[in-house]
């Protein structure tokens, strides 16, 4: 018996195998049903998924055979990983590699073995898929290339779980990334943005008119990365499905009326004014989480404010429709094409291509307007006309 060298990349083709911790883990039925076809399109009573280790070979499916590895030094898949085709062995008995093997004078005995080398990353091969038989025999053409094209599909797994662990990592990175974030950015943020609102606010008569405009300009840089910053936390919230609503019952005019007030000095930066319509002079009840809704509002009415044309006012209409609640934010500005309205909802997606440069955007806000209104079972949407405007509205289900 000769058993088979080490490959010569033998320390590289070991850590490619254990990068897919795989490796006496569970059977699992894509494997399961990819030997399965092996051995009945071979017409032979054994196929496996055989992963060549430093000193055995582990099978991570293996139909028709009991055991789930033999010793490396009596592997025929040992041998075959040194091929970059198929390995065949036709008789056993007359081949001196392999006529004394124990695998061949002892269970299961092999006479004949046809092994397929399975290359991760293209260069490395951690094993093979193989079929095998109890007495001398061959392979039709046919056979043949089905079995390279299993074994393809093996690959594929195990590329594949190269990929979720990958993604697995990713995942643990980004929430790394997204506590530092939230810890390390937002409240030395916060300390810088409050401290340079109160010098603008206490003041601005104490500072020149170039010290203060420099001032203001910081003010309003570090509101907007606060802006980043908050909206990447919510997109985190929303991805993992922890966007948590504190569900009570408001009256929608006043919630609307509040956020409108909050937006009015940054609707006078844009050089426009905010003006609310109602058809309704009882009050509309919904629930909903009231700090949510005012989010929504606030990245609406920001969108319009800079979208609009100067000098312009913003209209707010709050109106009932069926069943729903309804809040329309108009604005007068250049409006957006029809080929970009289905994607103006997409995250990192600009409504327009005419934004007021001072006042830029994350791309964030419509997406997670999105998913707020849709986590309250609302609706939201828009109705758009290039040079006239857009009106962005939002439902919300009525309290009956």
């Amino acid at each position: 018996m000769k058993s088979a060298p080490p490959t010569n990349n033998e320390e590289e083709r070991l850590n490619a195998l254990d990068r897919l911790e795989i490796l006496d883990t569970l059977e699992e039925q894509a494997y399961d049903d990819l030997t399965l076809l092996a051995a009945q399109i071979c017409d032979t009573p054994i196929a496996l998924v055989s992963l060549i280790d430093k000193d055995r070979q582990w099978f991570k499916s293996h139909h028709g055979l009991d055991v789930r590895e033999t010793p490396r030094d009596v592997a025929f898949c040992a041998h075959a990983i040194h091929e970059d085709k198929l390995f065949l062995v036709n008789d056993s008995d007359e081949d001196e590699r392999f006529h004394d093997n124990p695998l061949v004078t002892g269970a299961p005995h092999v006479k004949f073995y046809a092994g397929v080398p399975l290359y991760i990353e293209g260069k490395y091969p951690i094993g093979t898929l193989c079929v095998i038989d109890d007495h001398a025999r061959d392979l039709s053409e046919n056979q043949k290339q089905a079995l390279k094209a299993l074994s393809r599909q093996v690959i594929s797994q195990l590329e594949l779980r190269i990929k979720v662990s990958q993604l697995v990592t990713f995942d643990h990175l980004k929430d790394e990334f997204i506590s530092m974030v939230s810890h390390e950015l937002r409240t030395p943020l916060t300390s810088i943005v409050g401290s340079l609102s109160l010098l603008t606010n206490t003041m601005s008569d104490q500072m020149g008119k170039e010290a203060f405009e420099l001032t203001d300009i910081a003010y309003r840089n570090g509101e907007r990365l606060i802006n980043i910053v908050n909206d990447i936390l919510d997109v985190e919230k929303i991805d993992a499905g922890k966007l948590e609503l504190n569900i009570e019952k408001h009256n929608l005019n006043e919630v609307v009326n509040e956020a409108v007030e909050l937006n009015i000095p940054y609707a006078k930066k844009c050089e426009c004014s905010i003006n609310v319509e109602s058809r309704n002079d009882h009050p509309i009840f919904v629930n909903i989480d009231k700090g949510r809704i005012i989010q929504v509002m606030n990245n609406l009415i920001s969108n319009a404010a800079k979208f609009t044309i100067a000098n312009d006012t913003i209209i707010v209409k709050i109106e009932t429709e069926d069943d729903f609640a309804k809040v329309i934010i108009i604005d007068h500005g250049h409006g957006i094409k029809e080929s970009k309205k289905s994607d103006v909802f997409e995250r990192f997606v600009q409504s327009s291509e005419h934004i007021n440069q001072k006042l830029p955007g994350t791309g964030l806000g419509l997406s997670l307007c999105k998913s707020i209104i849709e986590k309250h079972n609302g609706i939201i949407g828009l109705e758009s006309t290039i040079n006239i405007g857009s009106e962005f509205y939002f439902k919300l289900p009525l309290i009956k």
